[in-house]
């Protein structure tokens, strides 16, 4: 990551944009699945890139909740939800997962999750299910929950499941197929989760924001219960 802090219009930080296409190309997509007003989750944060850019498309009618459990990123995304001049972003120093309670957690480079990495720096952080954490805000409908959890997303979607349920969600989620192996699961038991919940899934590739069925390999995955 080049960029710390910045401001989503500035002419600094569409080069920042252009000179990374893989930050890129997650802005881009979510840009072409997000409408105005609606209401999102963002978890796994970090210092806010997706986060501001969810926040600027769903307009001041919509409503993000971001979470992001490492102090030194929570920080910066505050930060840089403030500098954007963002009113409609409320910011939880949370790991969503499938328990409510703490986790060890562990933060290597610009890399963080529950899964063990050698000379990663270790910590405890508190935890929050999606259902959970909606049920005590009242918070009623959510239409879009963008990812980037480093081997939780499984755990993430089941702490979800009442959620996803209810709601005509679109799910954009980053794949981290290593990680998912080390925890005993894989892309295939998240994208049969979430067929059994009645959802169509695809692969996205960052590159040409192609989708198809390339799970295997595939970066991200896009989701959607809605016909």
């Amino acid at each position: 990551m080049e960029m710390k802090f910045f401001v989503y219009d500035s002419p600094e930080f569409r080069t920042f944009l252009k000179d990374n296409p893989h930050e890129r190309g997650e802005v881009n997509f979510l840009n072409s699945v997000i409408e105005e007003g609606m209401a999102a989750t963002d978890v796994g944060a970090n210092i806010g890139i997706s986060s501001v850019a969810i926040a600027k498309k769903i307009g001041k009618r919509g409503e993000l909740y971001s979470f992001e459990p490492v102090p030194e990123y929570f920080n910066t995304l505050k930060k840089n939800i403030s500098s954007n001049g963002l009113e409609n972003v409320k910011a939880y120093e949370l790991a969503v997962t499938d328990q409510v309670g703490g986790v060890e957690f562990y933060k290597k480079g610009f890399s963080s999750g529950i899964v063990f990495e050698e000379g990663a720096e270790k910590f405890e952080v508190s935890t929050a299910t999606l259902d959970g954490f909606l049920s005590e805000k009242e918070i009623e409908r959510i239409d879009l929950i963008n990812m980037d959890c480093e081997g939780s997303e499984l755990l993430v979607l089941e702490g979800a499941k009442e959620t996803l349920r209810k709601n005509k969600v679109r799910i954009f989620c980053e794949i981290h197929h290593d990680f998912l192996k080390r925890l005993g699961q894989s892309i295939g038991d998240l994208v049969e989760y979430l067929q059994k919940l009645g959802f169509q899934v695809q692969s996205v590739s960052l590159n040409d924001l192609k989708v198809g069925n390339d799970f295997e390999k595939c970066e991200y995955i896009y989701a959607h219960n809605y016909k």
